[in-house]
């Protein structure tokens, strides 16, 4: 009886020691569930984006101006064909004659030319306008030979400027000399002769007809300086004009 009270006893323990390892592995079969963390998004405030907004705004405005304020770098190569055309201004007030006026015209900024290119031109005056001829670009290390003309801002040929001729005046000139010649002779004294009317002798006279040969003098010169009078065109300083390149650039 002994034996088998101690058998039971020893039964009745594994068979607690079975229970608590089936719990146990009951518990490790436990599936576990993935936790799913919702985001929640968070709405900014109107006046946040507003305020970003016109920051990056700041932002592209001053890289743009930076952009535009930098010089334009010339490579120097191939870039100026014929008919290119160019903004500039006058840097010499030009007063043009038939003789031919040196002219110096720089280059507006961001147009593809070295920074602070000037032109050098020859100006004479032809029908009331002036015609610039540039045979030079001007650069800050060399000058390269070049064949452009100036072209009024709106694109026709020939400045345009106060044009003096002088000739009214000359001619006004010559008409009170003439005027004046007329009043002098009538007013020398006559004498009626059985042959005509002859001339008077007298100092008053003479002296009269002194200031008559003065004035047909002053009347010829009057005219012959009306004949060979000069035009003359004057176009001030800092007028804008176009640079026309008639041939292509061929410096590398």
């Amino acid at each position: 009886m002994k034996n088998l009270t101690i058998i039971l006893i020893v039964l009745g323990g594994f068979a607690q020691k079975s229970d608590l390892w089936a719990k146990e592995a009951r518990i490790t079969r436990l599936s576990i569930k993935n936790n799913v963390q919702k985001t929640i998004k968070q709405r900014r405030p109107k006046g946040d984006l507003l305020k970003n907004l016109i920051q990056n705004n700041k932002k592209l405005n001053e890289l743009l101006k930076a952009r535009t304020a930098a010089p334009v770098i010339w490579e120097g190569q191939k870039r100026i064909l014929t008919g290119k055309t160019y903004r500039g201004t006058l840097l010499n007030t030009i007063v043009s004659t038939n003789q031919g006026t040196p002219v110096l015209v720089r280059a507006h900024l961001n147009q593809g030319l070295p920074y602070n290119s000037k032109f050098s031109c020859l100006a004479t005056t032809q029908n009331k306008r002036v015609y610039c001829v540039c045979n030079k670009l001007v650069t800050a290390s060399k000058e390269i030979p070049i064949q452009a003309q100036l072209l009024n801002i709106d694109g026709s040929s020939g400045l345009e400027g106060l044009y003096e001729d002088g000739k009214e005046d000359l001619i006004a000139g010559a008409v009170i000399s003439d005027f004046s010649q007329g009043m002098l002779s009538a007013a020398q004294n006559r004498i009626a002769t059985p042959f005509g009317a002859i001339q008077d002798t007298s100092v008053k006279n003479q002296l009269l007809q002194g200031a008559i040969n003065s004035a047909n003098t002053t009347s010829e010169i009057l005219l012959e300086e009306m004949k060979s009078a000069v035009p003359v065109v004057t176009i001030v300083a800092g007028t804008e004009v176009l640079i026309y390149f008639m041939e292509a650039i061929n410096e590398n």
